[in-house]
């Protein structure tokens, strides 16, 4: 056996056309000038060792014959470092965007990382759930491929814990059937065949947090896990129309215990709650629809409050631009500390939107007085909402000015294809959904809608993003045929990959 020495730490690409590759992440600055999918990094730690002795026995013939000696090779030869390497890059990318990306949202995983005593449904579940993210994010069908065998054992594994009472009681279970629903959201086609799985894990959650019973959920990560599952669960009736469990309304509470309930996260969770709750009573209960617009118009009010109150924390800075530029629609663009406080902005915008909606939906046909003011009340607040969805967008997407310090330091914004780190990619995707649901409003305005279309072009070209230029696509076609039936705003977060990607 020869030891062959530490694989080159370039890229595919660089190294099959003996580039010199400058190592950049997630993507070499030399694919993207020419304009390829870069497939990132083999792990370089790992050791190529070759079998030798056939090459070795045949030196000795050359000196004593002419003839070459002929090497066989196995016409089927197995690869093993190709899927580690693929499943250690997956593995990064998953611990940087939700571990210690995402609001920290997931960092109850981290006991796992550094343990060598890792339960065996607990490792597949993220094996599957990072390999998931990593084909999500450089379109990788082996990835794919590779994921949905790993989410096979992990589900195979997990149903054969849950068999025993007391290891399904385990933290651990939850934790692999909250992988199991996130592997689920980030490869969802966006079909109504999937549905059904994807209820299962977010219904076998909840069950196995009844079992184990709340008052184990009381420490930092706990309490990350209920609060994860909350938020999972509520989207999940909202998308689908369905009433909210009423073992979540006992998880709220408890959680209440323990968390900021002065937070404007928290308490528009809540109000939420309440568009979702009463569910098929409600339509029994309010035969009359001013009793529905005047619940509309609550909620929206209620959730008005909470963004009137919600500064300073979330913090938003106000630009004014005096200068042209295409990425912005008027004469200035908002600035947010973060990308979680971008995305609840613009969720409890896109909620209000929704409401908003509902209420001129709801208006009789015969005008009146009452029904006017609650016309103009309705569509000035789309009017506003939707022009602070569009100023939300150019922090992100205008790589030359508002957006040049998200860059890599040796990016070159002048350049048509230059590099972004996977947090920028990130920070354009979860524009996606609002935008959709600001040129989707009968409020927004045509030239709105045509500003909306052309940005999310150029998300998709210029940051890759295939979900863009399928939105962009819907929204062009429902504006040429305006009687055509439009996607309701909860199929596309579906098609989105939902709460997979939601902060």
């Amino acid at each position: 056996m020869v030891y062959r020495g530490k694989p080159s730490k370039a890229c595919q690409r660089c190294r099959e056309r003996k580039l010199r590759c400058d190592l950049q992440r997630p993507h070499c600055n030399s694919c993207l000038r020419a304009g390829v999918r870069c497939y990132g990094y083999r792990d370089t730690e790992s050791l190529r060792i070759e079998n030798e002795t056939q090459s070795v026995r045949s030196k000795p013939k050359l000196l004593k014959g002419n003839t070459y000696p002929t090497v066989t090779r196995p016409k089927n030869v197995n690869l093993s470092h190709l899927p580690l390497d693929l499943q250690v890059q997956a593995r990064e990318l998953f611990i940087e965007y939700y571990i210690q990306d995402f609001s920290r949202a997931w960092d109850f995983l981290n006991p796992y990382l550094n343990s060598n005593d890792i339960p065996e449904h607990v490792r597949l579940g993220i094996d599957a759930a990072s390999l998931a993210f990593l084909s999500h994010h450089v379109t990788s069908p082996s990835a794919a491929n590779l994921g949905r065998l790993k989410y096979v054992s992990a589900l195979q594994k997990t149903n054969a814990v849950l068999q025993c009472t007391n290891a399904a009681q385990e933290t651990s279970t939850l934790d692999a059937t909250l992988l199991l629903d996130l592997f689920e959201k980030i490869l969802n086609s966006g079909g109504a065949a999937r549905e059904k799985s994807q209820r299962a894990h977010i219904e076998g959650s909840l069950a196995l947090v009844k079992l184990r019973g709340l008052n184990n959920f009381t420490d930092e990560a706990g309490v990350k896990k209920l609060y994860r599952l909350t938020i999972n669960t509520m989207i999940s009736c909202v998308s689908l129309g369905s009433p909210v469990p009423s073992e979540l309304f006992k998880i709220r509470e408890h959680l209440s215990h323990f968390m900021n309930t002065k937070d404007p996260k928290f308490r528009s969770v809540g109000v939420i709650f309440n568009t979702t709750t009463p569910g098929e009573e409600l339509s029994q209960s309010l035969p009359d629809p001013w009793e529905n617009i005047e619940r509309c118009a609550s909620l929206d009010e209620q959730l008005e409050t909470i963004s009137l109150e919600a500064s300073p924390t979330w913090y938003v800075f106000w630009v004014d631009l005096h200068y042209s530029s295409e990425r912005v629609l008027d004469d200035f663009y908002d600035v947010y500390d973060s990308r979680m406080t971008t995305q609840m902005w613009n969720a409890l915008r896109v909620s209000r939107l929704l409401l908003c909606e509902e209420i001129l939906e709801s208006l009789p046909a015969c005008q009146s007085e009452k029904s006017v003011r609650a016309a103009q009340r309705a569509t000035a607040a789309m009017d506003e909402l939707i022009k602070e969805i569009c100023a939300s967008v150019p922090q992100m997407t205008d790589c030359k000015n508002a957006a040049k310090s998200k860059l890599p330091p040796n990016a070159d914004a002048c350049i048509s294809f230059h590099g972004h780190t996977v947090s920028h990619f990130l920070d354009n995707y979860i524009l996606l959904y609002a935008l959709y649901v600001a040129g989707w409003s009968r409020g927004c305005q045509t030239r709105q809608r045509a500003w909306i279309i052309k940005q999310l072009i150029h998300i998709g070209d210029h940051f890759r993003v295939k979900e863009a230029a399928l939105v962009a696509n819907i929204l062009q076609n429902q504006t040429k045929n305006a009687m055509s039936e439009k996607p309701r705003p909860w199929d596309i977060y579906r098609l989105l990959g939902s709460y997979a990607f939601a902060a």
